[in-house]
């Protein structure tokens, strides 16, 4: 006989959420009281308040009278026994609620904090007239920095910005102007109508693209290598497909150079980019997926030879054509071509946003897309590995181009649109008084970081980075050092409106104090995790020292800030050092960041002479 015992100890199972399952045992299903001890209310708990409650119950029962006479009251309505019998006036006391149990006081309170908040951010949504949050998800515009034209945003284009560091407010017009004006690296001449293509460098190109470009935008279709050798082994035809090998050759020359400088000096692009250069019309003619592509490696290009300005030019095109395929459903039977699309419009997305954050350039509305685009999925993506040689592919069949997960190349990605979706969204930890004086506010600061700690949270192993960077301690991955030190950015803009109360109050409370520190310590880790990878962000490499130099500019005002000098970390005079040691470095690479460079010696120098 095959009876299962069953004890009372068995019978119950409590979950989560605090529901229980009874056995078919009706002798062993608990108590009412087990039950509410299951709920988190305790049998004791139940009892004392309902004998409470009858105690309440029985003194409110009795009439005025009986009470001062301290005698047995019956109840009785309209009149109790003893005052029918006395023809005196029997007066009952409304009953008095019973008190509120422990876990009704705490909803109670709970609700208090959430309606103070609630008032906290209506008052200041109104005050600065800012949209909603689903409201700001559909502008082109960042909600902060349309809700708050006045404030001193830690950015390029913002002229109050500009006020504050002291310098000419105009700085990021004057800076755009510089690059436009220099047209000497924007197509350089072969001096021959030909395409002359080594073999060996093209396929080394190939590979240096697969590893250091396409892990940033990765865009390309897992059968690319196939179509690569196919090409550079045969003729090179006016098409897109033609044009898209070319500029894969022409980034992946680039990057194969170890540095910007001696990329820039041997120009192992040019024969590459003036034959893409050439096809460019018919990229712009067509409208398809391969056009889209060649747009987006166009504004890498750029991006990669440090050329904001036309970077940024490239980006608007690669966003109103992806805007128009996905509009159009040219693709919507074709999983594997649609996917393409969404990844070249998030592409395409991150690079204008990186770009227009500090220049003061037109914009394509890409934002007003963002909350109904799919974010990429798990599709195939473009990567080489080799099977014959360990360092680089040499011959179509040592390469298998046949498409992977590609999942850490994906996080990444995934990772970098989040925090340019944070960053676009997210509203800036200020208040504005009556008298329209902004103020810090702790408590829209606290929600800020924690979305951002939540963020980090989530990373992947491999893109997870220590949040107390050591300048000795380098990442290995240049895709989780950008991430570190866009985490430290943020940070830094977070705290930067307690900095700006204190500069222009001249005055800072034990309130505030604190949140200053945190702005220096932020600034410290940001210069350790930028330094040591912006040599490894060849795309991202003229938006690093645009960051690398406001917020060392911006520390530099609330280092000399004499009620700020108590919170200084000894490490902040260092870093000051060691963004100008990092400005040399870039030479003579790009007229907009020679430009910065020597404004920031400049207050480095001013600073030891002071």
């Amino acid at each position: 006989m095959n009876t299962a015992m069953t004890s009372p100890t068995n019978t119950v199972a409590s979950s989560v959420h605090g529901r229980v399952q009874l056995s078919e045992d009706a002798g062993s299903r608990p108590s009412n009281s087990l039950k509410r001890q299951a709920e988190g209310l305790g049998p004791s708990s139940e009892s004392a308040t309902s004998s409470r409650h009858q105690r309440r119950r029985r003194t409110v029962l009795a009439c005025d009278v009986c009470r001062s006479r301290r005698t047995r009251c019956d109840g009785r309505r309209p009149r109790c026994s003893f005052c029918l019998q006395q023809d005196s006036q029997c007066i009952y006391r409304p009953a008095a609620a019973p008190a509120p149990s422990k876990l009704e006081l705490e909803i109670s309170t709970i609700r208090e904090s959430l309606d103070h908040i609630t008032h906290l951010l209506s008052n200041r949504a109104e005050k600065l007239h800012a949209p909603s949050v689903l409201e700001a998800a559909s502008e082109a515009v960042p909600p902060e920095q349309e809700a708050t034209p006045d404030f001193p945003f830690m950015t390029l284009r913002t002229r109050s910005m500009m006020d504050i560091i002291g310098v000419d407010k105009n700085l990021a017009d004057f800076l755009v102007n510089l690059e436009r004006a220099d047209i000497s690296r924007l197509a350089p001449s072969r001096g021959s109508g030909l395409l002359v293509l080594q073999y060996q460098r093209a396929v080394n190109a190939l590979a240096a693209f697969s590893e250091r470009i396409h892990i940033w935008y990765p865009i390309l279709h897992p059968g690319f290598s196939d179509q690569f050798f196919q090409s550079i082994t045969g003729s090179f035809h006016n098409s897109t497909d033609s044009c898209l090998v070319l500029l894969v050759a022409a980034i992946g020359s680039l990057a194969e150079s170890g540095s910007v400088m001696a990329a820039l000096e041997a120009r192992p692009d040019a024969p590459y980019i003036e034959s893409a250069l050439a096809m460019l019309p018919t990229v712009l003619l067509e409208c398809s997926l391969r056009s889209l592509q060649c747009l987006v490696l166009f504004s890498v290009y750029y991006c990669c030879l440090v050329k904001p300005c036309q970077a940024h030019d490239y980006a608007l095109m690669a966003s109103f054509k992806a805007q128009n395929l996905l509009k159009s459903q040219l693709y919507v039977d074709n999983a594997e071509k649609l996917e393409l699309v969404r990844r070249a419009f998030w592409a395409t997305l991150l690079i204008e946003s990186e770009l227009g954050i500090q220049f003061d350039l037109a914009e394509s509305g890409i934002w007003k897309l963002d909350s109904h685009i799919p974010l990429p999925d798990s599709h195939e993506t473009w990567s080489i590995t080799t099977t014959a040689s360990p360092v680089l592919p040499t011959s179509p069949e040592s390469v298998n181009s046949a498409g992977t997960s590609s999942d850490e190349m994906r996080s990444y990605f995934l990772a970098e649109i989040a925090m340019r979706r944070m960053l676009h969204r997210c509203t800036i930890s200020i208040s504005s008084t009556s008298d329209g004086h902004f103020i810090y506010a702790p408590i829209v600061a606290a929600e800020l970081e924690l979305q951002l700690e939540q963020w980090h949270a989530v990373l992947p192993e491999h893109l997870r980075f220590d949040r107390q960077p050591d300048s000795d301690d380098k990442i290995e991955s240049a895709a989780a050092g950008f991430l570190q030190a866009q985490y430290y950015s943020c940070k830094a803009s977070i705290y930067w409106p307690a900095v700006y109360q204190a500069v222009e109050s001249s005055e800072a409370d034990s309130d505030l104090l604190p949140y200053c520190r945190k702005f220096f310590d932020s600034y410290v880790n940001f210069m350790v995790s930028a330094t040591s990878t912006v040599q490894r962000c060849l795309p991202n490499l003229w938006t690093l020292y645009a960051s690398i130099f406001i917020i060392s500019m911006a520390a530099l005002k609330a280092a000399n800030t004499p009620c700020l000098r108590s919170t200084m970390p000894s490490q902040v005079t260092q870093c000051f050092e060691l963004a100008s040691e990092t400005f040399q470095t870039i030479g003579g690479v790009s007229p907009s960041l020679s430009a910065l460079k020597e404004i920031l010696n400049e207050r480095v120098s001013m600073r030891h002479t002071g």
